[in-house]
């Protein structure tokens, strides 16, 4: 089956901008894009949910498939025909994501602004569909942007895939990449700081050495900075046009444990962020 770029829809501004961002992304990829609208029929489900005696309002179901027609024709006018397609789904959003991502090369959802309002979305759909999906996830965050594809690495295998998956995107939409490690020096640490420093810095340098050898065309800055990661990571988000990381999830109940660093960068970035997962071979 060929893969496509799923996004999820909703009819919000935020959700646009996922389209366009999925959209281009399909684009560089020779990828069809596949659109889910997804509602929640609660008349479907009544009396159980509620007091005898009250309906609830009927699902304007009309707009619904106004918004995934609308949707699905962006793609097709910027992908041709068959570069489209969409399902309106009578389901919780996340859950409809996730039964599509199965066969999705790439997930793109939108969020709210970065407020309280944002952190409770984020918790019923970007979470869920981040730590559960089969593949990576792409939330896209405020406005579409040029500047540097900055990516976060550990030298875990979940970095690596995340390092690919940053040079791809460099490579592709010729911007710059930053590559960033974060450590912390402890307070008994034995080892001089600089002396330390130095050491990573050297690591890194070789370690990106293969990736500079595949992707000749990228041009790349590597640094070693003090700090926690997600805090470095969401003062680049700034002027990044996309963060990139690994994801620590593995789907299912063990990919609630996403790590703490995909965590903030889902609710606090700037930018758009990758959650990048491993394909099941590696």
């Amino acid at each position: 089956m060929t893969k496509y770029i799923l996004v999820g829809v909703d009819g919000s501004p935020e959700a646009q901008i996922a389209l366009h961002w999925a959209v281009d992304a399909a684009a560089e990829r020779d990828l069809p894009v596949r659109v889910i609208r997804a509602y929640l029929d609660e008349a479907s489900r009544w009396p159980d949910m509620g007091a005898e005696g009250y309906l609830p309002p009927p699902m304007p179901l009309d707009r619904f498939e106004q918004e995934l027609d609308a949707a699905v024709r962006y793609a097709r006018d910027r992908l041709g025909y068959q570069g489209g397609s969409g399902w309106l789904a009578n389901s919780d959003p996340a859950d409809a994501l996730l039964i599509e991502a199965e066969n999705a090369e790439m997930v793109v959802v939108g969020t709210r602004s970065r407020n309280k309002m944002s952190a409770a979305f984020l918790g019923s759909v970007a979470t869920a569909v981040s730590a559960k999906a089969p593949c990576s996830v792409v939330v896209v965050r405020g406005e579409l942007r040029t500047g540097p594809v900055v990516v976060g690495t550990d030298g875990s295998p979940d970095s690596e895939a995340a390092m690919t998956f940053a040079f791809e995107e460099a490579a592709r939409s010729g911007q710059r990449l930053e590559v960033v490690y974060c450590w912390q020096p402890q307070a008994d640490h034995t080892a001089s700081i600089d002396s330390t420093e130095g050491l990573l810095k050297n690591w890194l340098a070789e370690s990106l050495e293969p990736y500079r050898d595949k992707y000749p065309t990228v041009a790349v800055r590597a640094s070693v900075l003090d700090g926690r990661a997600s805090t470095r990571l969401i003062e680049k988000s700034g002027t990044a046009s996309l963060v990139v990381v690994g994801s620590r999830g593995r789907g299912g109940v063990a990919g609630l444990l996403m790590g703490s660093v995909s965590q903030s960068l889902l609710h606090h970035a700037e930018s758009p962020v990758a959650i990048v997962r491993r394909h099941k071979e590696s």
